[in-house]
């Protein structure tokens, strides 16, 4: 080994200020922060944070959820089967219905009463537990840290569940359609869809279960226990017009279950002065949403998980 002085400066492996490897270089040396294999990336952490990302995650939760089947399949079978036994009991009792009945039969509204209830609230069911089940299990701590805009997160659950009570909704009030047609056309009185009023009225009544779904996924997060929003998702829904009748006769039309059957009707006699019009029950539905979607904002905001 050579030196050339006090100053350590060589041709050695020492770490002084020599010709060895230069500070932060070589095998060992450390990687900038924020670079290299184990790295994190600003993409990967944002990926769950996303709203994109958010869709995929609710989407994913939700089907595997084993009451998302399940509410669909309560949906199907109680819509269905029950539709079809109540259209099938209007035709073959046709002939003993007195002048009065028959004026007041709504062909389209017969069937989404009865078993289109079950259907109603099943599909309900299933927007409360999306919310609910994550406060139940305190999965929404893990929610909240993948995607920690709470706004983001509501808005992702939102979607997905108007995505999917939509579908079902449709294609439930559709089958449910066809099917009443199917049974009343022996006594000539089955309608199409292009008749006045009967396509708005499929189309309200599976737009409701969406609608429906979403107030459910909004109590869900206000009152935070599956047991507590089912019952005032279902006292909403058939005590509604009890709760709005010390503001008046008209309001307490305005009800949940007032404004589904509105939506479902195409016979003005069946439902005489008393039962909204499409317009107001249109609008009515929007107010319930807008409410039930800005409570359940302001509850998610405001209280911790």
């Amino acid at each position: 080994m050579t030196a050339t002085g006090p100053t350590g400066t060589g041709t050695g492996l020492g770490s002084g200020s020599g010709t060895g490897t230069p500070a932060g270089t070589g095998r060992f040396a450390r990687t900038p922060a924020g670079t290299g294999r184990f790295a994190r990336t600003s993409a990967g952490d944002a990926k769950g944070s996303t709203l994109r990302g958010a869709l995929a995650g609710e989407w994913i939760k939700l089907r595997s959820v084993r009451a998302t089947p399940l509410a669909a399949a309560v949906a199907l079978a109680a819509a269905l089967f029950i539709g079809l036994v109540d259209y099938a009991g209007a035709a073959d009792h046709w002939d003993t219905w007195t002048a009065d009945e028959r004026a007041r039969f709504d062909p389209v509204r017969y069937g989404f009463s009865g078993g289109f209830y079950v259907a109603v609230l099943a599909v309900g069911t299933l927007g409360t537990l999306t919310a609910s089940s994550e406060y139940g299990t305190g999965q929404i701590r893990s929610s909240l840290a993948a995607i920690p805009r709470r706004g983001r997160l509501l808005t992702a659950k939102a979607l997905v569940v108007a995505a999917t009570a939509t579908v079902l909704g449709e294609l439930l009030a559709l089958l449910t359609f066809l099917l009443g047609r199917r049974a009343l056309s022996a006594k000539h009185l089955a309608v199409s869809l292009g008749d006045p009023g009967v396509a708005r009225a499929v189309l309200g009544c599976g737009l409701f279960l969406a609608v429906f779904a979403l107030v459910g996924l909004a109590l869900g997060f206000v009152v935070r226990h599956t047991a507590g929003a089912l019952a005032a998702l279902y006292g909403l829904f058939f005590l509604s017009p009890v709760l709005l009748a010390p503001f008046g006769d008209d309001a307490s039309r305005y009800g949940l279950q007032g404004v589904f059957e509105g939506l479902g009707s195409t016979v003005t006699a069946a439902g005489g002065a008393d039962r909204l019009g499409p317009v107001a029950c249109f609008a009515a539905l929007g107010g319930y949403l807008v409410v039930a979607l800005a409570l359940a904002a302001v509850s998610l905001h405001r209280r911790d998980a």
